[in-house]
């Protein structure tokens, strides 16, 4: 389990065709290394989880399934490429954020970035079944940094991005047209479910209107 505030960035270093999956060597700070337990420790990867397999002074290797590849952004990484690093929520953590599983719902992509003063303002697109599960003011992960949610408007929504996620996030790299994982609140998930909903019912009404009732 993670909470979507990021603390540390990394690089990718290599990618390596493995089978159906990849596997992904990543540099991180030394502070990040010295808590990974291999075959233990889970780390997540632009919001991905993954299990790290090994790691040493200058980073930590992970592989990347093909479930994981075929629904996140992981597998058009390139080497260079930075990415979001956060290590699991433990008993003794702040629990700032919200409740991230780092199980990627779908790709979307960033409509358009604004700066507004210091902040940054975003519009992202996501997947249409997805749009079931947005609710106004609650938080949503987008590669794996934790946000929240304005102006759901059919399959796009709007998020601030304050100047403390823009240093350190890797969410300023990326550019209108780029893709981004997106995974929802796992909350909204279970409420639709107890409450008998799903992407498919009453499609003439909007479900964010269900969802905020």
């Amino acid at each position: 389990m993670f909470t979507g505030i990021i603390r540390q960035t990394g690089k990718v270093i290599s990618m390596k065709q493995s089978g159906d999956g990849k596997r992904l060597t990543i540099s991180a700070p030394g502070e990040f290394l010295s808590k990974i337990e291999k075959g233990i420790t889970s780390i997540a990867i632009d919001g991905a989880c993954h299990t790290a397999e090994a790691f040493d002074g200058a980073g930590f290797t992970v592989y990347s399934s093909f479930e994981t590849l075929r629904r996140t952004t992981i597998g058009a990484l390139k080497p260079g490429a930075a990415v979001n690093l956060e290590l699991p929520l433990t008993p003794q953590s702040l629990m700032d954020g919200h409740i991230v599983q780092g199980h990627v719902d779908g790709i979307g992509k960033i409509v358009s970035a604004e700066q507004k003063g210091e902040s940054r303002l975003y519009t992202f697109s996501l997947p249409k079944e997805l749009v079931f599960y947005l609710v106004e003011k609650d938080s949503v992960a987008i590669d794996g940094i934790s946000l929240t949610v304005f102006e759901i408007r059919d399959t796009q929504f709007k998020v601030a991005v304050i100047p403390e996620t823009i240093a350190n996030t890797g969410l300023p790299d990326k550019a209108p047209g780029d893709p981004v994982n997106i995974e929802v609140n796992i909350l909204a998930k279970y409420a639709a479910k107890m409450g008998g909903k799903s992407p498919a019912d009453d499609k003439n009404r909007k479900i964010k209107d269900w969802m905020n009732q």
